[in-house]
């Protein structure tokens, strides 16, 4: 059994851990700590929202309109250069190619990164680490999130199916965070549902469902599974409960339906 980390050896990795920079081994040592550290977690918490509070008043250049115009256009005038390869006699067949080997890198980054949001849903949900605002109100739940992250917080609200308890700010991968919120089903399950911005990325995971119209991902691990979907609002959604696939996707096709 490896040795429990100290306060000192905390200090050093909070930075590491808030970026995302942490390695398994080490990032989980740190959130065990933080179970048992209430300094260690209250300087993390206060390190956590410090940075979204920057993050959420930085100024962010647009790209200038007319610019990707302006580089297609100017393309067909570059001069050729260097050795012509025998395959570039075949116009028809490179942008083809071209086309499939940018898709193929698209797929390998894409899936990289998503299996780690995946996997630390599934990794949070069995921290059961301390809940930031605890409260059955979802609304206020959501306004507790309010400048604490660069996009708002709606919980969803799921009827008789789950009930909120609370909520948390929780680090996603390299230099981004999201809210972690829990609810409590009458039937005794807990579920934890991560919300983060997503930008464009898409969804990989290792099994695909469509549910009530919408295409979720799913992926388990531990004795409990996450599904992964975009919502209407344009951000992730990772609900984890420690049920089986088909369990689990009847209560997202439940919730959905009922929040049309």
């Amino acid at each position: 059994m490896s040795q429990a980390m100290k306060c000192a050896e905390a200090v050093t990795f909070m930075h590491s851990y808030v970026d995302g920079e942490l390695a398994s081994v080490d990032r989980e040592s740190y959130e065990r700590h933080m179970q048992d550290c209430p300094d260690c977690l209250r300087a993390w918490r206060l390190q956590a929202r410090f940075k979204a509070a920057v993050r959420g008043h930085l100024f962010r250049r647009s790209v200038p309109a007319g610019l990707e115009e302006k580089i297609l256009a100017a393309l067909p005038a570059t001069p050729p250069g260097g050795r012509r390869w025998p395959w570039q006699a075949y116009p028809r067949f490179m942008p083809a190619a071209a086309a499939a080997v940018l898709l193929l890198t698209i797929m390998v980054t894409a899936r990289g990164r998503t299996s780690a949001v995946l996997d630390q849903a599934l990794r949070t949900f069995h921290a059961s680490m301390p809940m930031d605002v605890a409260n059955s109100d979802c609304s206020l739940i959501g306004s507790w999130f309010r400048g604490k992250l660069d996009f708002t917080v709606q919980p969803q609200t799921m009827g008789k199916l789950a009930t909120c308890q609370g909520g948390r700010l929780v680090n996603v991968g390299r230099d981004r965070l999201g809210a972690y919120l829990w609810y409590q089903a009458p039937s005794g399950h807990r579920l934890g549902v991560m919300v983060l911005d997503a930008d464009d990325e898409p969804i990989v995971a290792p099994r695909h469902r469509v549910l009530d119209g919408r295409d979720v991902y799913f992926m388990g691990g531990r004795g409990a599974w996450s599904a992964a979907y975009r919502g209407r609002d344009g951000l992730y959604y990772v609900v984890t409960a420690d049920l089986d696939e088909d369990s689990l996707s009847g209560f997202l096709e439940a919730a959905f339906h009922g929040n049309r």
